[in-house]
């Protein structure tokens, strides 16, 4: 059985959620929608894309991405569905699935077909509604992507900052701060070993951190460092926050190295 997986920035308080899953449902009554979260910083396409990365490999096999973070709703920005590997990701050709693109993009249509929009014309503000749910519920009914406009090659990519590895430092970006306030980043254990951080204290931007296996192998409010469920480094505290012990910001550069 294929699912739709829902993340937006459209919060919890306004009724675009409910909307968008009431098209969903009336095109396809069967569909299963599991919302991965409705709290993406608004506006964030880079935030989306990280969240997009980590849950990825959980989605089961033929689960229908349905991505909804748009700032350029009612622009040319074109409307569009990949797939990638095993899944099929519909949403914004504005970057929102950049961390996918080292997989297997198999292949991606632009969303035009008007026989498979909720309304024609669409609303100018609420593509998420009349395009984007609409046609992964489609597709979730046995639509083939392929029927849903013409093929399309130009598919928009985000810049990010990799880790780049001088002189024993790992210097890198804040990818984004999670509810808790962990500082998420895409440092590998492989980045580590390569930068020869191999103590089980070190600093990020100076300050002093504790390599632990979990929070509560730390004292509370002590800056800590783990490798979270994604396998990336994650910077955090015990019941603290510690964007706001290190006073950090999504995007902001920070530096890794030995003590």
């Amino acid at each position: 059985m294929k699912i739709i997986a829902f993340i937006s920035d459209w919060g919890y308080d306004s009724y675009y959620v409910g909307a968008a899953k009431s098209v969903i449902y009336g095109i396809s009554p069967k569909s299963v929608v599991i919302d991965i979260t409705h709290g993406i910083t608004p506006f964030n396409v880079k935030e989306a894309s990280y969240i997009i990365e980590r849950v990825f490999d959980d989605l089961p096999e033929r689960t229908i991405l349905l991505a909804v973070v748009d700032p350029g709703v009612g622009t040319k920005r074109k409307a569009i569905a990949m797939e990638i590997d095993d899944k099929c990701c519909v949403g914004p050709n504005n970057g929102i699935f950049t961390r996918l693109f080292n997989r297997d993009v198999i292949s991606c249509y632009s969303i035009e077909n008007p026989k498979y929009f909720y309304k024609n014309p669409p609303s100018e503000t609420f593509h998420g509604r009349d395009i984007f749910a609409a046609a992964a519920a489609h597709i979730d009914n046995g639509v083939f992507i392929d029927k849903l406009g013409p093929k399309w090659l130009e598919i928009t990519s985000l810049d990010y900052a990799k880790p780049t590895i001088e002189n024993g430092m790992i210097s890198t970006e804040v990818a984004y701060i999670d509810s808790f306030g962990n500082l998420e980043t895409t440092i590998t254990m492989d980045d580590l070993i390569q930068a020869k951080i191999t103590e089980n204290i070190f600093l990020i931007n100076g300050k002093r951190v504790v390599r632990a296996k979990n929070y509560s192998e730390s004292a509370e409010n002590i800056i800590l460092a783990h490798f979270d469920s994604s396998g990336y480094l994650e910077i955090s505290s015990n019941c603290g926050k510690a964007s706001e012990i290190l006073k950090l910001s999504p995007g902001d550069r920070i530096i890794l190295e030995r003590k």
